[in-house]
């Protein structure tokens, strides 16, 4: 039964065409004539003219606010402050996944909305309302959820194609790839968890989001490589922004993390030197293998998944995230993800133990 809680299943706008960057101003000019630009320092040379030139051009007054470290209290404070004092009634946001997650809690702690202005796709936090809060040292802390959705979300794609690496979008398709396991295993084996039809929707988009990588996600990498924009590439970034994001809103998203992305947090915390070289999703590529495993997938198809991963070179061992396979780092890893993840049952605990043995190399 529904409890009267809002849903949002999505951004009020999303718009996904190459130049979409310079649309910034018309879009802002519906909510406020003030507003605050973050950005970090590559975002903003990626986008910033084109985000500048839109403002200006539709009278829209702004501060910017430069933008490093994590989603964290500190950066989120920081925003907060300069909106206050600037008159603000809009946050903007350019950049990866903290930035997006940073803007949306200023937004949400002042009341106002928010546009993002993604410069990559290698995760769905332009489009989604949850935002992963760190500590400033970079470990996980908590994930909060926004009162409104994004109000709208400008998907430049021929910055997205150009300018930004393709290891971005491979990392976007493994962050995505892991829905569709993690969403499986929350169904089935996480306590106190509703199967409604949202969650059980959420399975079906991730599963045919899946379907698609593996049609089009390595020509999609191969493309964006070579710096062009084509049909394939608009549609698998459409997937690792909109779709993603709606199964992150349909599963709530804190309730689809499972072993892949509790891999994540273990590593953003117990081996910070490596989480800062590495995307958040090519970490949780690595957990990828273990997940599959552990729901019982069959062989062929985890080998399926393997195979793909590798062709897009996103990690499937250990030694590719820069940790040494050791029992002692292994379970220093399970301990968190046990913990965090809250798998208590000693069957379950051991099953995600033996499976880890297949990405220890």
């Amino acid at each position: 039964m529904r409890d009267g809680a809002q849903i949002i299943l999505g951004a009020g706008r999303y718009i996904q065409t190459p130049g979409a960057a310079a649309l910034t101003g018309r879009e802002a000019k519906f909510f406020a004539d003030r507003a605050i630009v973050a950005a970090g320092a590559t975002a903003w040379q990626i986008a910033g003219q084109q985000v500048e030139e839109s403002l200006r051009a539709n009278g829209v007054d702004f501060l910017f606010h430069p933008f490093s470290g994590f989603c964290s209290e500190t950066t989120v404070g920081a925003i907060v402050r300069d909106a206050e004092s600037f008159g603000a009634r809009l946050i903007i946001g350019v950049g990866g996944g903290k930035c997006m997650d940073t803007v949306k809690l200023a937004a949400d702690r002042l009341g106002v909305r928010v546009i993002t202005v993604p410069t990559s796709a290698a995760t769905c936090a332009c489009y989604a309302t949850v935002c992963i809060k760190y500590d400033d040292t970079g470990t996980p802390d908590c994930n909060e959820y926004c009162r409104q959705p994004v109000a709208a979300v400008l998907v430049d794609t021929d910055l997205l194609a150009r300018r930004c690496p393709a290891r971005m979008l491979a990392a976007g398709v493994a962050d995505a790839m892991a829905k569709y396991p993690e969403i499986d295993f929350s169904i089935r084996f996480v306590k106190g968890w509703d199967i409604t039809i949202m969650p059980v929707s959420a399975l079906q988009v991730a599963k045919s989001n899946t379907d698609k990588y593996f049609a089009d996600a390595a020509n999609a990498v191969l493309q964006v490589a070579d710096g062009t924009l084509t049909p394939v590439v608009d549609d698998i970034i459409f997937t690792n922004l909109a779709l993603t994001g709606l199964t992150s809103q349909l599963s709530s998203g804190s309730k689809q993390l499972a072993v892949a992305h509790g891999l994540y947090d273990a590593v953003s915390k117990l081996f910070k030197p490596q989480r800062a070289r590495l995307l958040h999703g090519e970490i949780v590529s690595c957990g990828i293998p273990v997940q599959l495993a552990v729901n019982g997938y069959s062989e062929e198809y985890i080998e399926k998944n393997v195979r793909f991963l590798e062709l897009i070179g996103t990690p499937t061992q250990f030694s590719q995230l820069g940790i040494e396979p050791t029992e002692e780092n292994l379970e220093q890893i399970l301990a968190f993800i046990f913990d965090n993840v809250g798998i208590d049952e000693p069957a379950l605990q051991e099953k995600i133990r033996k499976n880890f043995a297949r990405v220890m190399k």
